[in-house]
């Protein structure tokens, strides 16, 4: 079967692409509030038409990136030790150490952007997503520091109170270093 192609040697699904990951670097940089259309268009290098070919607005196109950045930012957490040598560090000073490299990164960085816009918070649907990236992110840090059976995975209490001072207080580190 032929590649389908958009203007000369262009795959057609690549302006799709291109789209997401502009705006993964934008909400990284900027925040989703101080992102606009045309930045957009001018960082992906396509037109405006592709944009609302693939996606019904900057809205959309914010989803489409979070969902990316919240898969990646699960496979950041959960990637096994660089060295199976080294001794095996305490859990806690690991999964700190892994959270701040998470938001050294594009995707923690733009989860510390959109957790502080108004804006996202003020959208139903933009905010639902970004706390269910917190909610992955805060299971992440509940498996590694209390190993749990299948039936106790559910105790949603459970995952607030080992989960959330760990996740604030790498919050808290992100914010000072995305100031500095």
């Amino acid at each position: 079967m032929a590649e389908l192609r958009r203007g000369p040697g262009r795959p057609a699904h690549a302006s799709r692409e291109k789209l997401i990951s502009a705006m993964c670097a934008l909400l990284s940089e900027r925040g989703f509030e101080a992102t606009s259309p045309t930045m957009i268009f001018k960082r992906s290098a396509v037109g405006q038409g592709s944009m609302y070919h693939h996606f019904e607005g900057k809205n959309d196109l914010a989803l489409a990136a979070i969902r990316q950045m919240r898969t990646r930012t699960l496979a950041i957490l959960n990637r096994e030790p660089e060295d199976e040598n080294d001794e095996t560090p305490e859990l806690k000073v690991s999964i700190d150490a892994a959270l701040d490299d998470l938001f050294t990164r594009r995707e923690g960085r733009a989860l510390l952007r959109l957790l502080t816009d108004p804006t996202v918070a003020d959208s139903t649907v933009l905010w639902t997503e970004v706390q269910a990236w917190c909610y992955e992110v805060r299971a992440c840090v509940y498996l590694t520091l209390s190993p749990v059976s299948e039936d106790e995975r559910s105790d949603v209490d459970k995952l607030h109170e080992v989960g959330d001072p760990v996740l604030t207080a790498a919050l808290g580190r992100a914010l000072l270093n995305l100031s500095g």
